[in-house]
């Protein structure tokens, strides 16, 4: 499922149509080579390998089709790139190697707009149900609120990077896809909350990769009109930021906050349905949301009780002071 969806929202970004504030156009450095994705890099490696083994074999030996298919594939990407794998910033975007600020800020908005829908969707349905049987909802809809609100806020300032809405093409997309996994998640929530929770926590892994890929190019400098960009002001005014944080400072909150959202939604789907909620009271610390995919259901439950465990010392202790 989670396979089909990037796919989908692959095809979806790979047309940019966006017709906003453009970014400082390239002057300097035009000619200067820069290395290839990590992920294409690997890709060119493993394939230079695999025909070398090829061309050391017997040349009768029998090559199953599905072979052939794989080195084609391979030995194209493998001639697009130099012997050290390195080539202009200029061809390895017209070679559709690599996004322009155009292409990631498209796929930054189609992203963040459908990433808004689970948590509103799970919201309500919590709601519905607590409504429904009449019984507390253990703290849930909260967190999952507040991960739609995040997720929203994380399109405005995608929105205000661009400097206006995107056009025609991607609004549409959007439309398309915002309607139609509104309806399936909701079924699905109806029918297994659990496996929604691993769902959307296997899809913000991919949001945490897609704001990985951001910081690798602006760090191998395959994004140099973002290198010198400032924070937008939603941006310095929603996380914080000191008055001199740039654009990068800015990708790095929004993947904290993905990895959040994939920590929280891999704890949830561990719970059982009428488990408090972990994170109500006190959210688990940056390290633990960084390096762990979620907690599982003992796990949270001891996180739960450590914060009633933690006020009752702290009540224990400001008594003994009145004291």
């Amino acid at each position: 499922m989670c396979t089909v969806a990037r796919t989908v929202f692959d095809m979806a970004t790979r047309y940019p149509d966006h017709k906003g504030k453009k970014f400082t156009a390239m002057k300097r450095d035009v000619e200067k080579t820069v290395g290839l994705p990590s992920h294409l890099a690997k890709q060119v490696e493993r394939m230079k390998g695999e025909t070398s083994e090829r061309e050391g074999a017997a040349s009768d030996a029998a090559v199953p089709s599905g072979d052939k298919v794989v080195n084609k594939t391979g030995a194209s990407l493998a001639e697009l790139s130099r012997s050290d794998g390195t080539m202009t910033l200029q061809e390895m975007r017209a070679k559709g190697l690599c996004f322009g600020p155009d292409g990631w800020l498209n796929r930054m908005i189609f992203l963040e707009s459908i990433a808004g829908v689970p948590g509103m969707v799970a919201a309500t349905c919590r709601h519905l149900q607590s409504l429904r049987l009449m019984r507390h909802d253990k703290g849930w809809i909260h967190t999952m609120l507040e991960d739609a609100e995040n997720e929203r806020q994380h399109l405005l300032v995608a929105l205000q990077l661009g400097g206006g809405k995107p056009g025609l093409i991607t609004r549409s997309f959007v439309l398309l896809a915002q309607g139609v996994f509104y309806n399936f998640f909701f079924i699905f929530y109806l029918l297994s909350p659990r496996v929604a929770h691993r769902f959307v926590g296997v899809l913000e892994e991919e949001a945490v990769l897609t704001y990985s890929l951001i910081l690798e190019d602006l760090r191998d400098g395959r994004l140099p009109e973002w290198e010198n960009v400032a924070a937008p002001e939603i941006a310095k005014q929603y996380w914080q930021l000191g008055e001199g944080a740039m654009l990068v400072d800015v990708i790095r909150a929004i993947r904290a906050d993905e990895a959040t959202h994939r920590h929280i939604n891999h704890t949830f789907a561990g719970l059982e349905s009428d488990d408090p909620n972990p994170f109500a009271l006190r959210e688990p610390p940056a390290r633990m949301r960084a390096e762990t995919y979620g907690l599982e259901r003992e796990e949270a439950l001891e996180w739960a009780k450590g914060k009633d465990a933690v006020d009752a010392e702290d009540g224990k202790k400001a008594a003994e002071k009145t004291a």
